[in-house]
């Protein structure tokens, strides 16, 4: 329960407080019976004297309330001016943060573009080198006859005379 309801329920409890000892009941009638202008005049003090005591009482606890309200105000300007200035900063930490990231993203970008024409270059390089390194002999794919006759004529000389000297036997 708020404060500014309980000073309500307090104001009503003195009221109802207040109209039982007018005792209101019995007030229209003493009104009704006057005969004259001091006996009614006479009736109509207590219940002037309890309005004016009531309308005193229910400006200061108008007073109070409103003074309540302009203090839970202020309270909640300054908690709003508070979160607004908070909020503030948390946006500029994060544009901060989201420029940072761009920037190592972007330099990530050319690392990586780095790395890899690196790592094509090195390879290039490793093939080529070990191309020439483990290269096959060359072979001429053109042949003389002549020079190969001449090559391989005392082979097949040798061989002729190595296959009459040795001759299959017959008959055996």
């Amino acid at each position: 329960m708020s404060k500014t309801e309980m000073l309500k329920q307090s104001a009503e409890a003195a009221n109802a407080k207040r109209l039982e000892a007018l005792s209101l009941d019995e007030k229209p009638k003493a009104l009704s019976q006057a005969r004259s202008v001091d006996e009614l005049a006479t009736a109509i003090e207590p219940l002037a004297k309890a309005l004016a005591t009531l309308s005193s009482e229910a400006s200061q606890t108008l007073a109070e309330i409103e003074q309540k309200t302009r203090a839970a105000s202020v309270d909640y300007q300054r908690q709003i001016s508070a979160a607004s200035d908070n909020l503030g900063l948390v946006i500029r930490a994060t544009k901060q943060a989201t420029k940072e990231l761009n920037q190592a993203a972007n330099r990530l970008d050319w690392s990586h573009f780095a790395l890899a024409i690196a790592t094509g270059l090195l390879s290039a390089l490793l093939v080529s080198g070990f191309w020439v390194w483990f290269s096959p002999p060359s072979v001429q794919t053109t042949l003389d006859p002549k020079a190969v006759a001449e090559y391989l004529r005392p082979a097949v000389i040798e061989a002729l005379k190595n296959a009459k000297e040795v001759k299959p036997a017959k008959g055996k």
